[in-house]
This record gives C-alpha cells, sequence and structure tokens, in this order.
C-alpha cells in the first residue's frame, strides 16, 4: 500500500532508491518464476511448496499416530511439502473435511468412506461426499467395548440403562456403536457419553460409565495404561452382530479376534468386531503427491517409520490393500496400485 511521502522532493535520493528496489523485488520473482518453469523441465532447482492437511482422531488415538507417521515420512523425503496433522473428532467429520478442502487427507474408517461417498445413513441429509477417494489401507481396527472386570455387564445387551462412553462424537467409534445397538433394538435404552481415547478409559476408571467402546488398532496406549490401574474384561461383539445380521447390513466391517497378548495377559482376547481404516485424500491433491506418499510409505525405511509410530502398520502389505478399495481410488494410488500388480474391482477405478 503506497502512503503521500510528507517530504517528496527533499528525499527524492530515497525514493530512487525505493524504485531501485521494487525492480529488484520484479527481477527477482520473474527468476523465481523462471526456476520453477526450469523444476518443471527436470532442472534441479527447489520445487514450489505444497501445503496439505492430514487429519487424525482423538489424543491417543491411532487415527492421529497413522496422520503423524505418514505426514514424517512424506516430508523426510519430500521436503517441499508443508503438512500439518490437525485434531478432529473421528471419522465422521474427517470425511465432510476431506471433501471440502481441496489440501486435506484424513484417516477415516472405510465405513465412513464408503457412506460419505454415496450419501447414505448420517451423510444422506447433506448428500454424497464425491470429493473423496481412496488411497490405502492403514490398519485393521478391532472394536474393543472395555468394562471393568467386576462389573455386571458381561452381553452387549447388559448395556441397557448404563452410562457408555461411545466414541467421540462425529466418529465412526460412535457410528459402530449406534449401528449394533439399533439392529439389537436397544439404541435408545442406555446412554451414550460422547468421549474417545484416553478421555473415555479415564472415564471408566473413575466410574462416571460403567463402559467405553473404541473402534482402534491393538494394542492401545489409553488401554494400555488403564489395565496399569484397572482390571478390565471385553466384550464379545461378534456374537451380537452375527445374532442381529450386523456383516450383512455392513459389508464394510468384518469378524475377528483380538490378538492373543495384544494387552501382555492382562486382556482376554475375545471375538469382536474389525474395520479396515483407510487414508483418503481430496481428488484436487496431485496425482503425482499421492503416487510417491505411497512409494514413501510402502519402502522398506517408510514402513519401519511407519511401525515405529504405532505396530498395527503391519497390517499395510500389498495383499491387504484391496481391503481399501471401497471407493474410486486416488489417481495417484490408482498408478501406484496398478504398479503392484494389484486387481482393481471395477467400483474403485478413478473416475476423473
Amino acid at each position: 500500500m503506497f502512503t503521500r511521502n510528507r517530504f517528496a522532493y527533499p528525499n527524492l535520493p530515497h525514493i530512487l532508491i525505493s524504485a531501485a528496489l521494487v525492480v529488484l523485488i520484479v527481477f527477482y520473482g520473474c527468476s523465481d518464476k523462471q526456476s520453477g518453469e526450469k523444476a518443471k523441465t527436470g532442472d534441479t532447482s527447489p520445487q514450489q511448496k505444497e501445503w496439505l492437511s492430514i487429519l487424525g482422531g482423538v489424543i491417543g488415538g491411532s487415527f492421529s499416530q497413522f496422520a503423524g507417521g505418514v505426514s514424517r515420512v512424506l516430508t523426510h523425503k519430500e521436503p517441499h511439502l508443508k503438512i500439518s496433522v490437525d485434531a478432529s473428532a473421528g471419522s465422521v467429520e474427517n470425511t465432510r473435511r476431506v471433501n471440502n478442502d481441496p489440501e486435506s487427507l484424513g484417516v477415516v474408517f472405510a465405513a465412513e468412506s464408503y457412506l460419505g461417498y454415496h450419501g447414505e445413513e448420517i451423510f444422506a441429509e447433506e448428500g454424497p461426499k464425491t470429493n473423496i477417494r481412496m488411497v490405502t489401507l492403514l490398519f485393521i481396527a478391532y472394536d474393543q467395548f472395555s468394562t471393568l472386570a467386576n462389573s455386571d455387564i458381561h452381553h452387549f445387551e447388559d448395556i441397557v440403562g448404563k452410562k457408555i462412553a461411545s466414541g467421540a462424537s462425529g466418529s465412526g467409534t460412535a457410528q459402530t456403536l449406534e449401528r449394533l445397538s439399533k439392529l439389537a433394538g436397544i439404541w435408545g435404552k442406555f446412554t451414550p457419553i460422547y468421549k474417545g481415547g484416553s478421555a473415555a478409559a479415564e472415564a471408566l476408571q473413575d466410574g462416571q460409565v460403567a463402559a467405553f467402546q473404541w473402534l482402534v488398532s491393538v494394542p492401545n496406549s489409553a488401554v494400555i495404561q488403564l489395565t496399569a490401574i484397572k482390571s478390565i474384561r471385553m466384550i464379545d461383539l461378534d456374537v451380537t452382530a452375527k445374532k442381529y445380521g450386523f456383516y450383512e447390513k455392513y459389508p464394510f466391517y468384518l469378524p475377528g479376534s483380538l490378538p492373543e497378548g495384544a494387552y501382555e495377559g492382562k486382556v482376554e482376547p475375545v471375538n469382536t468386531i474389525l474395520m479396515p481404516t483407510v487414508l483418503i485424500s481430496n481428488k484436487a491433491v496431485s496425482e503425482e503427491t499421492i503416487y510417491k506418499l505411497l512409494k514413501h510409505v510402502y519402502a522398506s525405511e517408510g514402513h519401519q517409520a511407519m511401525l515405529q509410530m504405532n505396530q498395527a502398520a503391519a497390517d499395510m502389505t500389498i495383499e491387504n490393500g484391496p481391503k481399501a478399495f471401497v471407493i474410486p481410488l486416488h489417481r495417484g494410488a490408482y498408478k501406484f496400485w496398478s504398479e503392484q500388480g494389484v486387481d482393481i474391482p471395477a467400483h474403485a477405478m478413478p473416475v476423473d
């Protein structure tokens, strides 16, 4: 912004200096532009910075750990990328935000990516989230429904009349509890307390809730901390899911079991519900960026870095990749997975 100089003529030398500086700025600005154009043609000039955000989840959760891991690997290998890792309520919120932000990626459950893309369930009124694209599987989440060892909750239906930490509002964890309880006919017969992660574990520890449910990787830090203070049990959710046709209605869930030794013998393994957890991107993020992201995180060095963030990254294999393909792939992801010889189903083919 230019302002009138009260001493215009006496300060003429200063005006000439300022004019010279403007010329230099314009000159170097043109030089930077030319350097950028040279970079596109193979010149070794620094690449233009690209700003991205990766949406994780609540503190203490796997979503944030994986978002941080992807960010660390990618920025180490591609220093021109400037990435922020942002906290959120979880899967539902991340699906909405990635759809609306052309510079974002997010960790979500396969369920929310599918339902969001097609505009179903919680997304029905606001419409399909057609700007989201699939990138990769990150890990398999286990629905861990924990209660104190001396609790009178032994079956899922026993939560009637009780306060249950159901996961943060707007999270896929909370949506999972709602889906299962509706099929079981008990939705509205218990009080969901919308807390997730460490806050939910502390609520159980302090007696504020009778149980807490969390769809998360194994082992999980919040559960580990809880087992150091309290004796807990986990409830079999698979038997309830099969009883009420949960897997038939929601084919993006899988049956499974809590791994042996997941919590060093402090929690008995139970059958439960599994959910592929995936990375999605706005379709506007460049093909090159998504392709390089996958090349780096699946390389030996990158995968080791991911494992250091969370051992559940062991699920990130080429063989497991197709478990994430519930919506169209990002064009950069399609290039990567095609090079790996992965068979891509018709519904996952790029649409732009």
